[in-house]
Order: C-alpha cells, then structure tokens, then sequence
C-alpha cells in the first residue's frame, strides 16, 4: 500500500463524516443510510468518526487493503442512460469492463453481495454488462432486494422464455430504473440466469417494526404505526427506548434473515448467487447499518446471515459511477465519506478495485455523477 492511501485512510478515521443517506420508502428509490452507533444519541448531521468506526477484526480494511486498476473508463459522452437504447450503448462499452476480480472472488465464496446505493445506474448496468463473464463463473441466480416476492412468478416466466412480456410492474420498486433493470433481466434471460425476489412488501415490515415496538414497551402497536418511511424518520429524529430497537431489529436483522432465506433457497441445488442490496445490507468502510436509526447495539449483516446457513459470502461496496440525478451522487458521497475517500485515493480516481480483506472489498467506478 502507497504511504498516500494509508495517509488517506488514517486520516478518514479522524473526521467527522456528514450523512444525508435517505430511504427508500421515504424518497422514491433512494437508499437507506443506516448504520449502527456505539451508543445512542440524537441523529445529527454529522457524527463523531470514533462512534461509528466498529470495524471488525476479521477485515483489517486499513493494514489490508490492496489496489488492483481497472481497466480505463469509457468516454463521459455517453447516450442517456433513462431510455434503453441509452442503456445499451452502455453496456456495449468494453472499455469499461468490470475491475473486480469476480472469478477469483467466486472461486472461494458461493455469493458476491454487491451493495449500492439505489439511485445507482452503475450498478446495475454493471450486473447487465458482466452477466455472461458472472455466468461463465459459475452464477446461476441474480437476488435483488428491491423486487417483491409476489412478482417472482411473473419474473420467472419472462426470465425462463415461457413469457415474452417483461414484467415492468415487478420493477416498479424503482421506478427511475425500469429500462436498467429490464435490460438487466434481459441478459438474465439470455444467459439463463434466474433473478429471485428477495424483498417483502414494505407494508409488512412496518407492521412488524409495530408490533415488534409495542412488545418492547408495552404500549399498542397502533403507537408505532405508519409507513417504513413514517417509522425511518421517527428513529432518526432522536431516541425512545424500545421503538429504536425495534426498527433495527425489524429492517436490519429480521430483513438480512428473510433474504438469506432467499438466497439459500435458491442455491439449494447449487451454483453461486449474486446479490444486488443497498448498502445497508453490506459490511463496508462505512459501517452503515444500524448508525442512523440511534438504535445501540449490533444488527448484523446479510453475509453473517448467509454464514448461519453455510454459505460464504463476498461483500463487495460500490462507489462512484452513474447515479439517476445528482442529488442521489451526492447522497451517496455524504453517506460513505470514508470509502469515497478510499476510492477517490485509488489510482488517481480512475475505476478501481481495493482489497479490503479476504470476504470484502470496494469498487469505486469513478466520479460520482448523476445524469444531466
């Protein structure tokens, strides 16, 4: 590691990051920034970086990290990404192959949890460019947290060639997204990939984040009832003993469990998975999950879950890219100071991939920017 990225590193450690990271339900297809503080205190703009800097030891991202450069980035002029052809024009340039090392990541683990930010088009036009190297890896199914389980028939139909009508409304989770994740779902088709739901209706969450309250305090649910962005803004805008919990019990743990359930199902007959889930979900620099609903505690991490039920998991953060507007780019930047300094460090910028251990690593695609 340069003296330069270490600098970097140690010296991301010592400020006070700024998060402004919404949630999805609460601004449409924006991603949760939620991670988990030492201790509980009000939800403030910015927060010391020694509260939330629970790294665990297993991934020694500082001592550890190491820096492969990724192939050069394609030319900025680029068609708009929001029409499909766009998209297309896109995922044909080769010169802005994947820098992940996916075949060696595979050849150890069973699922590569790819976290984003979900107003990211990088991402998933990613997913729909390298799907045929992924394929050739090994991977047999795509789980994508956005998409809710009562669609996964209409999916497996299009997907599988029994339907040629692409299920648009299974989309409609992200609604900015639709031809990016239709073209993504196109190339599952082509490469006979299944794509699984691994969502539940956010409705049935906040219904459990209710109850799950009312058990902890002993008020009635009809106390913590609301939409998940009802109850996000709540647990952010300060602390009540029971209700915090509650809400990272219930999006973070009880949510990480059902999608390893998923995921699991879908590889009982073997193969390799990857994952597409916000960053929440994933163990990054950052520590996000858990730190802005001021819940105190550890809510654990969907590759924990998949470990529980004898899969090793990647994970796998990404930085940078296209975003759908730049206000979903200057989220993300607020969210993740620490990896966009890490990324933005990396190769002068440039997309890159960083070795933050032997289950983890980043991949910065670049500036953040959103579409014009």
């Amino acid at each position: 590691m340069s003296r330069r990225l270490l600098a970097v590193l140690l010296a991301a450690l010592a400020v006070a990051p700024s998060f402004g990271a919404p949630l999805e339900a609460a601004r449409v297809d924006a991603a949760p920034a939620i991670a988990v503080p030492a201790i509980a205190v009000p939800a403030t703009p910015a927060l010391a970086a020694a509260a939330i800097a629970d790294v665990p030891p297993s991934a020694p991202f500082a001592a550890a990290a190491m820096i492969a450069p990724a192939r050069p980035a394609a030319p900025a002029a680029l068609p708009s990404a929001r029409t499909s052809e766009g998209v297309a024009a896109r995922v044909a340039g080769a010169a802005r192959a994947w820098g992940a090392p996916v075949e060696s990541i595979l050849g150890g683990h069973d699922v590569l949890l790819f976290g984003e930010n979900h107003g990211s088009l990088e991402s998933v036009e990613t997913l729909t460019r390298e799907l045929p190297r992924l394929a050739a890896a090994g991977v047999t199914a795509i789980g994508i947290e956005g998409l809710k389980r009562p669609h996964q028939a209409a999916v497996d139909a299009y997907v599988s060639g029994r339907s040629a009508r692409v299920p648009n409304e299974a989309l409609a989770f992200s609604p900015r997204r639709v031809a990016a994740l239709s073209d993504l779902l196109a190339a599952a088709r082509a490469q006979g990939v299944r794509v699984v739901a691994l969502g539940l209706p956010l409705e049935y969450w906040a219904e459990e984040a209710a109850r799950a309250a009312a058990t902890n305090t002993g008020q009635p649910a009809r106390e913590f009832s609301g939409s998940a962005a009802v109850q996000f803004r709540r647990a952010q805008s300060g602390y009540e003993a029971g209700f915090n919990e509650a809400v990272a019990e219930v999006y973070l743990t009880r949510r990480n469990q059902a999608m390893a359930d998923f995921v699991s199902d879908a590889l009982k007959n073997g193969g390799k998975a990857v994952v597409l889930v916000g960053q929440a979900h994933v163990d990054g620099l950052d520590m996000i999950p858990g730190r802005l609903l001021n819940a105190p505690g550890q809510w654990g991490t969907l590759a924990g879950e998949l470990t529980k039920r004898a899969l090793r998991a990647f994970s796998l953060t990404q930085t940078g890219g296209l975003f759908v507007d730049e206000e979903d780019a200057r989220d993300d930047r607020l969210a993740r100071p620490l990896s966009y300094r890490v990324g933005g460090s990396a190769d002068g910028g440039a997309p890159t991939f960083v070795s933050l251990g032997p289950d983890r690593g980043l991949w910065h695609a670049g500036p953040a920017r959103g579409e014009p």
